[in-house]
């Protein structure tokens, strides 16, 4: 899964959908009705971590820290089940010409930005996987582009299945950055008419942007993928809707 939390805010108009305070449920819902194995986590703030451990369950890790150079502020999480997987290593790194400096960015970017990098055994199988959790820049497209380099380069070297969950900023077939993702090897595990994911609390129509990307390289197998539309009890859990996908490797089930 990859599911942006949408980060709580100081204060809110009146009935205003994108309180913290309504949307609290309706995350704890959607994380703990899929239980997903992997799962990249965007916005997130120390407030929220209680609760999303709690919706996973004992058995997930939250994995990363804040994006600032005291290891504070908003987070991209890689929550893994550990009863699923086994965490062979796992490191962050911020998307510079620096990556192992805490808290730096790329000249131009609005903000640091992290990936979290796990090298993961699943226990069923015996498979080793890498899986990287993300959120690039909103604008400019250019600091998309130097951000999707780096993780690139993250991914290098790596034979097995790989996994790239993230909210990417870009919308998925008609931006640069996803034409320079997919010419880069990996595969999306959505098909070109899925819905979009970024509906700002409105009804998705067909101008929805899809920001939220599930992309994989080597060998997997996609057995389904969709964009989880639903809205417990009616209330928006997000922004965005979170994007779910059951992948395989060669030698049997991964996530």
């Amino acid at each position: 899964m990859t599911f942006n939390v949408r980060r709580p805010l100081p204060r809110y108009r009146r009935g205003d959908p994108d309180a913290w305070f309504t949307r609290a449920p309706a995350v704890q819902a959607l994380l703990h009705a899929h239980r997903p194995g992997l799962a990249a986590l965007q916005e997130v703030q120390p407030e929220q971590l209680h609760l999303l451990r709690e919706a996973l369950g004992p058995e997930h890790v939250l994995l990363g820290t804040g994006r600032n150079a005291d290891g504070h502020g908003e987070r991209c999480l890689l929550a893994v089940d550990t009863g699923r997987f086994a965490v062979d290593g796992w490191r962050q790194r911020w998307l510079s010409r620096t990556p192992e400096v805490p808290g730096s960015r790329g000249s131009g970017d609005a903000f640091p930005r992290t990936a979290v990098l796990a090298d993961l055994t699943d226990r069923r199988t015996g498979v080793a996987w890498r899986a990287v959790a993300t959120h690039l820049d909103p604008w400019p497209e250019s600091a998309r582009l130097r951000q999707l380099a780096a993780l690139q380069c993250l991914l290098l070297g790596w034979d097995g299945p790989r996994l790239l969950l993230a909210d990417w900023n870009a919308a998925a077939g008609r931006s640069r950055t996803w034409d320079a993702a997919l010419a880069g090897g990996l595969r999306d595990t959505l098909p070109p008419e899925a819905p979009g994911t970024f509906h700002r609390y409105r009804e998705p129509g067909a101008r929805t942007p899809r920001l939220d990307w599930i992309l994989h390289g080597g060998p997997v197998r996609v057995l389904g993928a969709r964009v989880l539309t639903e809205r417990p009890r009616g209330v928006w859990a997000s922004d965005h809707f979170p994007v779910l996908a059951e992948l395989e490797h060669d030698g049997g089930p991964a996530g």
